[in-house]
């Protein structure tokens, strides 16, 4: 059997479904991973766990999804729900997706992104993400996907708590 028949076998075992505290510790190793592989953020650490309540007590904000294969989380992301005049509908704001390396090229992204478009569909209008410059195994993988660069400039303002 080829890697790629391999890697696609893998992937029929891979299940998509919302984080529970038991996988929280599993999650944040792999924020960890995505934040340090990332030069954007590198020198932030992520709170999973304000980020797990905040969307379990507020699902209508969001959900943090686990990628699950083989009895094990080997990815994770964070989707934020908002309105859209402009399009008519619900987008899905991809916040945070990440693959554990060694599942990556198995089709995993694109199971998720159906995933996404039949579990979440209510009223769906489409998705927006970002992604690192650096990363253009992901940056193919969307515009596979039919992502493409945005009309309107992305800009954020950030407020610093104490």
């Amino acid at each position: 059997m080829s890697e790629a028949e391999s890697r696609h076998q893998r992937s029929k075992k891979v299940d998509f479904r919302a984080c529970a505290e038991t996988d929280l510790h599993a999650v944040e190793k792999l924020a960890n991973a995505l934040y340090r592989s990332d030069p954007n953020t590198a020198q932030i650490t992520p709170n999973v766990r304000l980020t797990f309540r905040e969307l379990a007590q507020k699902p209508d904000k969001g959900r943090l999804i686990v990628v699950e294969a083989e009895d094990e989380v080997i990815g994770y992301c964070i989707v934020i729900f908002f309105w859209s005049n402009e399009y008519s509908g619900n987008l899905i704001e991809i916040d945070e997706l990440y693959i554990a390396e060694e599942w990556r090229g198995a089709g995993i992204g694109t199971a998720l992104f159906a995933w996404f478009e039949s579990a979440l569909a209510e009223n769906l209008a489409g998705f927006t993400l970002q992604v690192g410059h650096h990363n253009a195994g992901a940056l193919r993988l969307y515009e596979r996907l039919g992502f493409s660069p945005s009309r309107n400039l992305h800009m954020i303002r950030i407020i610093q708590k104490p």
